[in-house]
């Protein structure tokens, strides 16, 4: 145990805080549709801030390659390519952002990002897809998913009114290419590190046991209840960042 803990250079209670809140996120996720990194980015930063935002993006990739082999079919690249242009200006701001700006600008920022998504899933605003909103979503995704790892709120503001499996589909398809995009981009900037891999590694089963349970017990849940429990959570957390 010693041996391991020196290797993921955490104290054990951080670790098991870590591996709950990954582990709630992974549930939310599956059971609503989002929540990895809106409940897990406020959380984690209270925690461990070294784990935003590369391991949130690792297993934002990971749960989106495991939700789109269940809605591949619904997929339409069509409907996101303007939305993957525009990530390639935001990734790039959301890196700068991580490099000149000190911690706690970005704790702000991030607690920003997370009632944002709080606003954008309670009201459901209906906005025009078109290119334009569609590459202006994008530019927001890839700040706001370089920064926090929370690319969804902007193309979910534009996405909600379509078939829900269409909707799921289109993201975690969006989610997949915009996740490695952002990880490239993080490696280039030096923000990714071996520690990172490690401390993904040994969260794994946490994630993996999140989505089991999400699968099985999903159906027997009230949804929307679940869903205003996450978002009072993360409202909660984010007002704690701010104060």
């Amino acid at each position: 145990m010693n041996s391991l803990l020196a290797w993921i250079n955490l104290p054990l209670d951080t670790w098991l805080a870590c591996a709950a809140v990954l582990m709630l996120g992974a549930f939310v996720q599956r059971a609503t549709g989002f929540g990895l990194a809106v409940v897990g980015a406020p959380l984690l930063l209270m925690l461990e801030p070294r784990l935003v935002p590369v391991t949130l993006v690792l297993f934002g990739l990971t749960v989106s390659l495991m939700m789109v082999r269940h809605y591949w079919h619904e997929v339409r690249l069509d409907a996101i390519g303007m939305a993957l242009v525009g990530r390639l200006p935001g990734n790039a701001l959301g890196v700068w952002l991580l490099l000149v700006a000190p911690m706690v600008i970005l704790e702000k920022l991030i607690a920003v990002i997370v009632l944002f998504t709080v606003l954008v899933t309670v009201c459901r605003f209906q906005l025009p897809v078109n290119r334009i909103t569609l590459f202006g979503a994008g530019v927001l995704s890839g700040i706001f998913g370089t920064v926090a790892a929370i690319g969804g709120p902007p193309i979910v503001l534009l996405m909600h009114g379509l078939p829900v499996d269409r909707m799921r589909g289109n993201l975690a398809a969006f989610f997949i290419l915009t996740s490695t995009l952002t990880l490239i981009t993080l490696a280039l900037a030096n923000q990714i590190q071996l520690w990172h891999f490690q401390m993904a590694l040994t969260f794994l089963p946490a994630v993996l046991i999140g989505n089991a349970l999400a699968g099985a017990l999903a159906h027997r849940l009230d949804r929307r209840l679940l869903q205003r429990a996450s978002l009072t959570l993360c409202t909660l957390a984010a007002i704690g960042l701010l104060v």
